[in-house]
């Protein structure tokens, strides 16, 4: 007979191919959205709805009080559990919305710009539509309906572009993001419910309260990760203005590619996969470690290649009317070249049940995280992103380490010995690339950068291939791709 667990990382597998696959197209779309709505629209723009952004990613952190995390881990759950996750959760939405309503006069007063009351109405619209599919993307990712969820995905991501795209095109400014990101939320509910075939009950308000305290623990983590998050932008947008937030919300979107794209369609496979074989030790260490050493191998000699060679990056992107963002772009960078592997960590806190243990970490996180905005503020956007940075490197990455190893059964080796690998790998690209010919990456920004990137990852792969553990993970990880199809 064969065995269960097995099955299940071959669905996982071959799910999460295609949502790579899929999301290599939705990256491109994204992508091409960032540079052509950058030549479409002014710095202040992006600056308005980046000035609110953090107020509906505040309240968005209660839409689901973390019961859409709670309904993929259990192992089991019932039809009267889901229909009163289902009402809760809409009740939830309902509630926030009507919030930020409320809320938009205060807002617009604190920032000093009366357009702003009408931005943050229109912003409010997605947070109701987001809680009334929250249930149904549960549903499709504990039933391991990767392919479909990376369709919808496709979808939304195309519809969110042409939307934009046209209504700036036509010159409705700042309005042409706020569209986009009503019609993305109501894309994803119609695409959401179209597939999952379960219907609710009558109105039910009370939840167990397992559910519920692994959901409080996980919103409590959101909630402080929040101001880590999102701080930056407050504090920029209050104390330097529009067009300085406009330049480093520009820089911050570029880089959160990788975790955008990435990191959250890989955690729907993972989490499912992992919460399946939580009680299998040895074997969960195995797939959490091989799965990120390849997810290190994609995404931090990347970013490492793009910093090498900011500017022209930056010109080829957006044009040179946005190199003030460089040195922006090269700190945020810094610090999220190892934000890939340390946000799997979550990983390990929701499907080993730590969700108290995660919350903790999220204080402390967020604790240093706004201590280093506040210091970094002095010197304007590239002060609050250089202090991130440094302060990432000195103060969270060690002690999340220490955390991963008290999880288990992951062990701090094990995660620091992927961080420090590829990130010693990047210092010395950066050498190498500083010593190629002055004549071959001067006059040329589409050489200099192609040079950069394959300069980081033959040097990431020479040192992975040097290193035992990491060739073996390469190895199996690949072996694996290829005996998972017929």
């Amino acid at each position: 007979m064969s065995d269960p667990g097995v099955h299940i990382g071959k669905i996982a597998l071959r799910g999460g191919l295609v949502t790579g696959a899929a999301q290599a197209i939705k990256v491109g779309v994204q992508f091409l959205s960032v540079v052509i709505m950058a030549r479409l629209l002014s710095p202040e723009d992006f600056g308005l709805v980046a000035s609110v952004a953090p107020i509906i990613a505040f309240v968005g952190l209660f839409q689901n009080l973390g019961l859409q995390q709670a309904v993929i881990q259990r192992r089991d759950i019932s039809q009267r559990q889901l229909n009163q996750v289902f009402w809760l959760t809409v009740l939830v939405g309902i509630g926030s919305t009507i919030v930020v309503i409320l809320f938009s006069p205060a807002v617009a007063a604190f920032y000093g710009d009366r357009r702003l009351l009408l931005v943050t109405v229109a912003a409010a619209l997605p947070l109701f539509l987001g809680s009334v599919s929250s249930l149904p993307l549960s549903l499709m990712n504990r039933n391991l309906q990767f392919s479909q969820l990376a369709i919808n995905d496709i979808l939304i991501s195309v519809a969110t572009f042409v939307t934009a795209a046209i209504a700036a095109y036509a010159g409705l400014g700042y309005w042409s993001l706020l569209l986009a990101s009503a019609v993305s939320a109501l894309v994803s509910m119609v695409a959401a419910w179209n597939v999952v075939r379960w219907k609710p009950d009558r109105p039910e308000w009370r939840v167990e309260s397992d559910i519920l305290s692994f959901g409080a623990n996980l919103t409590g983590f959101n909630l402080v990760n929040f101001f880590s998050r999102n701080l930056d932008n407050i504090l920029i947008g209050r104390f330097a203005g529009a067009v300085e937030l406009g330049y480093y919300d520009r820089a911050y979107k570029l880089l959160l590619f990788p975790l955008q794209n990435i990191n959250q369609p890989l955690t729907r496979v993972m989490v499912p996969l992992l919460s399946r074989i939580q009680d299998d030790e040895v074997r969960f260490r195995d797939v959490y470690m091989r799965t990120n050493w390849l997810l290190a191998a994609v995404t931090m000699p990347g970013t490492a290649g793009l910093l090498y060679a900011t500017n022209p990056v930056i010109t080829l992107l957006f044009g040179e009317r946005w190199l003030p963002i460089a040195p922006i772009f090269f700190w945020l960078g810094l610090a999220g070249m190892v934000q890939p592997i340390s946000s799997t960590t979550g990983w390990l806190f929701i499907c080993r049940a730590k969700t108290r243990m995660m919350f903790r970490w999220g204080i402390y996180s967020a604790g240093t995280t706004v201590l280093s905005f506040i210091v970094g503020m002095h010197w304007g956007a590239v002060g609050v992103a250089a202090a991130y940075a440094i302060s990432g490197y000195i103060l969270r990455v060690p002690v999340l380490a220490v955390l991963v190893g008290k999880v288990g059964p992951v062990t701090t080796g094990d995660f620091l010995s992927i961080q420090s690998l590829f990130v010693t790998a990047a210092l010395t690209g950066w050498f190498v690339y500083k010593a190629l010919p002055t004549a071959l990456i001067a006059d040329n920004d589409i050489v200099a950068v192609a040079c950069a990137v394959v300069t980081s990852y033959a040097t990431a792969a020479i040192f992975m291939l040097a290193s035992p553990q990491s060739r073996r993970a390469l190895t199996r990880a690949l072996g694996n791709v290829a005996g998972s199809f017929p």
